[in-house]
Order: C-alpha cells, then sequence, then structure tokens
C-alpha cells in the first residue's frame, strides 16, 4: 500500500491548485494500476531488472500530453467556452474506447501511446473545468473521498499480470482518484483528513523523486543480486530508494523549484533544457553505438556500418542475422586488435542466405553486393542455423560458394545451447537453480543443425564450434562466467559477457588461416 499513499499524499498535497493535479491524475492513476505490472516483473514480457528506465514511459505520455492540450483547451475556451466541458468528455470517451478496444489487438500500443491513455489525463482536465456549482452535492462532498481510496485500494487486489491491461481496469483506480479530487467543498471531510495526515503529505512531497528513482534501484538490485533473498533485496531496495529521493529532492528538486521559479531565471532555464536535450541525446547515440553493433536493411544497402578504417591488415565482415549481431561489439574489438577493417551487414530478425531462385531475398541480394564490391580478406557468418536452414540445407552451401568468389576466408560460428525458460535471473530469484539442462528436443535440433555447419569446413572456411564454451562440465549449461556475470541476453543470445568468451577462438581461426596475410602483426 506504499505507493497508494505516495499518490493520494501527493494528491492532497496540490489539490488547492486542481488545474496542475488534473495534470498528474494519469500518472498517480496509472502507477497505482501498474504497481502490481511491475512488482511482478510483467512489462510486456519485457525483463524488469534489465530496463531501469523503463518507467519513463508514462512522463513520455505526460509530455506528449502537455504539448497539445494547452492548445486544444485554447481553442475550446475561445470557440465553445459553454461547451467545453463537454467536447472534454467526448474526447475522453473517444480515447478510453480506442483503448478498450486495442488493448485486445495490440496491448503494447493500447499500453504505451497517447491516444489510448488521453482519456487518464482528460479525466483530471475534466475535473479542473467543473465550477464548484456543478460539484457542490453536499451527500457526496463527503462520502467521495473515502469512496475514492477504497477504489485505490481495490485496484491492488482485483488487477493483476493476467489480465489485459489498460483497457476498461484502469477505469478502476482512476475513478478512484477522481473521486478523491471532485469535492471542492467540506475541505474537512474524513478522507481529506487521513489524506492530510503529516506522514502522508511528506511522503506526497517525495513522491515525484520517488517515482524517479523506485524503478532504477528495483531493477539494479534484482539484476545485482538475483541470488539474494527476497527480504533481502526488499530492504535494500527500500533503503536505497528512500535514500536516493531524500537526496533529490533536498539537493535537486527543491532548489531547483526555487531558482528556476524566479522570472529571472527564465533564460538559465531554457539553456538548462536545451543543453540538457543535448547532451543526453550525444551520450544516447555514443552508448548505442558503442554498445551495440548491428546494421539495418537500409545500412545493409548502402553498404553497411563501418569500423576501425584505418586498419591495415585487410577488411573482415559480419553477417548474419541477430546472432551474427550478438559478437558485434566483440568483433568491433577483434578488427582493432587484429588491425582489420570491419564492416557490420548483420540485421536482427533477419534472412541473410539465398532462397531458391526465382524467390526474392533482400537481405542476401545486398549483403552479397557488399561482399563482392569490398573482396573481404575475413566474412565471419553466424545464425541462428536451425531456423535459418529449416528443410533446406543448400542455402548455406550455396551461399559459401558465392562468398568464396569474393572474399578469401569465411568464418562459421555454431550456435551456442539455448537456455531453458526457467534459466534466467527472474527464475533463479523464484527458487530455480543451476545446473540448467536444455530442452531435448531444441538440443537435437540445434546439433544437427551445428553438425552440417561443421561439416562445410575445407581450406578456406572454418569453423568455430562454441559447444564446449558453454558447457558447465556437469551436463548442464553455463549460465555465468567465474565473476558470475551472466553469460546470455536471453534464451538463445549470448550477452557481451558470453561473446567474449568466443573471441580468443574467433582469433584463433582469423590468424591461423594464412600466416602471410598480415602485413603488420596482430595485437
Amino acid at each position: 500500500m506504499a505507493m497508494v499513499t505516495v499518490i493520494a499524499a501527493s494528491l492532497i498535497y496540490t489539490q488547492h491548485d486542481l488545474a496542475s493535479t488534473g495534470a498528474t491524475l494519469a500518472a498517480a492513476a496509472g502507477s497505482v494500476a501498474n504497481l502490481k505490472f511491475m512488482l511482478q516483473g510483467n512489462y510486456f514480457v519485457v525483463s524488469p531488472d534489465a530496463q531501469p528506465f523503463l518507467h519513463c514511459w508514462s512522463l513520455s505520455v505526460e509530455e506528449q500530453f502537455y504539448l497539445l492540450f494547452p492548445a486544444i483547451f485554447l481553442i475550446l475556451s475561445l470557440k465553445f467556452k459553454q461547451r467545453r466541458t463537454l467536447v472534454l468528455i467526448v474526447l475522453f470517451c473517444l480515447s478510453l474506447m480506442c483503448c478498450i478496444v486495442l488493448t485486445h489487438f495490440r496491448a503494447a500500443w493500447a499500453f504505451y501511446l497517447l491516444p489510448t491513455r488521453a482519456w487518464e489525463l482528460l479525466a483530471g482536465s475534466i475535473l479542473a473545468s467543473l465550477t464548484q456549482k456543478q460539484t457542490a452535492i453536499r451527500s457526496l462532498t463527503v462520502l467521495l473521498p473515502l469512496i475514492g481510496l477504497f477504489l485505490i485500494a481495490l485496484s491492488f487486489f482485483v488487477l493483476s499480470e493476467k489480465q489485459a491491461f489498460p483497457g476498461y481496469l484502469a477505469i478502476l483506480p482512476v475513478a478512484g482518484t477522481a473521486c478523491v479530487l471532485l469535492p471542492f467543498e467540506n475541505r474537512s471531510n474524513l478522507g481529506e483528513r487521513i489524506l492530510s495526515w503529516r506522514p502522508l503529505v511528506i511522503v506526497g512531497r517525495l513522491s515525484y523523486s520517488l517515482y524517479l528513482w523506485h524503478w532504477p534501484v528495483f531493477s539494479l538490485m534484482d539484476y545485482r543480486f538475483y541470488t539474494a533473498s527476497p527480504w533481502f533485496r526488499f530492504t535494500l531496495k527500500i533503503v536505497v530508494t528512500t535514500a536516493a529521493a531524500v537526496a533529490c529532492y533536498l539537493l535537486i528538486e527543491k532548489p531547483g523549484r526555487k531558482f528556476l521559479n524566479r522570472p529571472d531565471k527564465r533564460s538559465a532555464a531554457f539553456v538548462a533544457l536545451i543543453s540538457s536535450f543535448v547532451i543526453l541525446i550525444s551520450l544516447g547515440l555514443l552508448i548505442r553505438s558503442e554498445d551495440y553493433v548491428s546494421a539495418s536493411m537500409r545500412d545493409v544497402a548502402t553498404g553497411g556500418v563501418h569500423f576501425n578504417s584505418s586498419g591495415q591488415n585487410g577488411s573482415i565482415i559480419l553477417m548474419g542475422d541477430s546472432n551474427a549481431s550478438m559478437y558485434g561489439t566483440m568483433m568491433r574489438g577483434v578488427a582493432r586488435e587484429l588491425g582489420l577493417r570491419l564492416t557490420v551487414i548483420s540485421v536482427d530478425g533477419g534472412d541473410p542466405l539465398p532462397h531458391s531462385p526465382g524467390t526474392p531475398s533482400p537481405l542476401w541480394d545486398d549483403s552479397i553486393a557488399v561482399v563482392r564490391q569490398q573482396k573481404p580478406d575475413f566474412v565471419v557468418l553466424a545464425c541462428l542455423w536451425e531456423g535459418q536452414l529449416g528443410h533446406d540445407e543448400g542455402r548455406l552451401r550455396d551461399a559459401l560458394d558465392q562468398l568464396l568468389q569474393a572474399a578469401h576466408y569465411v568464418v562459421l560460428i555454431t550456435e551456442p545451447p539455448f537456455l531453458p525458460s526457467q534459466a534466467s535471473r527472474e527464475g533463479i530469484r523464484d527458487g530455480n537453480r543451476p545446473p540448467f539442462i536444455e530442452d531435448p528436443n531444441e538440443h537435437a535440433v540445434r546439433i544437427k543443425a551445428n553438425s552440417f555447419v561443421e561439416s562445410l569446413q575445407r581450406g578456406n572456411v572454418t569453423v568455430v564450434n562454441i559447444e564446449s564454451i558453454f558447457n558447465d562440465g556437469r551436463g548442464g549449461i553455463r549460465f555465468t562466467d567465474d565473476r558470475g556475470r551472466q553469460l546470455y541476453q536471453d534464451g538463445d543470445h549470448l550477452s557481451a559477457v558470453g561473446a567474449d568468451l568466443v573471441k580468443p577462438f574467433l582469433i584463433k581461426a582469423i590468424t591461423t588461416s594464412d600466416p602471410n596475410l598480415w602485413k603488420v602483426p596482430p595485437v
């Protein structure tokens, strides 16, 4: 119930400025409604402990609303002042209907997009537009706050991650919050007195800082201490979140609000805003380019993504689907160490092998065009082989024949073992422990595909078999390295740490292919 008190107290704290409170209603209601989803780790099957900033989706929805709504409200006030509230109610109903319908067809869209969440913000806007005369029903003035608190509390027991959300289920916490906000008179009602209790008001003052900090802390604690007991993680989360929120409020939020609210500091506020945009966007692009090396279909069509252009020992191309992209960062390191120019043409979810004659194969056509143009010394090809080959193993033979007409050597990397579904940090937190055994059927299919890949090894085709790297010696799959770092990103993709274990085997395959190739000795 901690989140309920946070939200309720923050509402009372800002209730004297109802227009402002109405603008924050959706974030409050959405936080209550989605608390179980966050705590139970279901944000549309995204691993919560790997998404520390996932909660910022609600801020993005709010900011989009703030950009659009003032203009809409101004037009309504100038042209339709007498029917302004009615128009807002119509917009509210349209958004709510879209939310309910889309939840059953595209749940992620309904959850994250403004048109399907605007009704929650519009609910607060409608309340702000009502006059005291329209809400002065004395019998309801006493009951509504208590009804609202009851509906908010009921949300915790009614909503669950197994239900489609938001849809009509989100009406419950939104209606509860609206009931708390609605009365303009009789400020001494019981609900008001409960929420005006000093400790709750203090929590309300900290609510925004708590909101910003709680999810990153929860995610990182679960990520780092996934083998620890639930009570240890819970205690650590509460302590760290509280400390971070209090520090943020006292050192940043409170003095920042005081400084930026001064009229003579508006210019400084805008400069700080623009500077933060420039810095954060630049950092985001840098982090993405440094830590996620992959290509898009458009990149491949224009020649791929290039790294280490000053390499003096020839060139290398990384090609394949997402099982190749997971080696992207590691391959960039290999290129630097060996003095090779690297071009990445691997595409997540792509089909990088040729199809039967007469069947279009866009990624293959663009990929082989890059290889023919660059004539690289090496092509490193990695795929989800059992999926790409299917019942047509000849596709890989055909690909090698065409690649070797332009490239000197091709290095094939086999698939790693498939982790079972319970082999995850979340699974370990739920009590599962190694050894993690690969599903027998998946194991048989993968071994068959890897065996076929190995059978293609010849003079200018080298196969790097990574099976032994991820064998824990007990018939199971290695989940972490010697330092406790996870080797898998998900069930069939390696993490950066896992990919680095393949690095020495790949370097050996490259450097022993042709000793006469190197103009400059490899580092």
